[in-house]
């Protein structure tokens, strides 16, 4: 009978992970799945959801923060109003197989506002490989 509900409560946790446009969370380091919520910041400013789904789209590995001066932010990506950032302490990074695109594609989702995104998700600490360094990942206007 645990061995039947192990199975049930594995199958209910896969189908309940949904994919979108290919961002995911499927390696994360957290036993159970990171549902940290971003900080939406949408407002007239903001960059268009268009732009920010392009951007995305163009994201490719991982997302490492390297910047030591200033807003210690790196950009990853910018397309056209649109612009990936990673923040924290230089060298704050995810641990090794989680997808930083999942974080953005959840900022992406919640945040939508009139065509508008914007705002941060700074994923739980048990994702992130330095966990007493803060880590956050945006979308901001280019």
């Amino acid at each position: 009978m645990l061995k039947f509900l192990a199975i049930l409560a594995t199958s209910a946790a896969i189908l309940s992970s949904v994919a979108v446009q290919g961002a995911t969370l499927d390696k994360r380091a957290c036993p159970t799945p990171d549902q940290t919520k971003p900080v939406c910041q949408t407002s007239g400013g903001s960059p268009t959801m268009d732009d920010c789904a392009a951007a995305l789209k163009k994201l490719s590995g991982p997302c490492h923060q390297y910047n030591n001066v200033g807003s210690y932010c790196t950009s990853m990506v910018t397309v056209g109003t649109c612009k990936i950032d990673v923040c924290g302490y230089p060298g704050a990074q995810l641990d090794s197989g989680v997808n930083c695109g999942g974080y953005l594609q959840t900022i992406l989702n919640d945040c939508s506002s009139g065509g508008k995104v914007g705002g941060y998700l700074e994923p739980a600490s048990c994702n992130v490989a330095y966990k007493d360094q803060p880590y956050r990942l945006q979308f901001s206007h280019s």
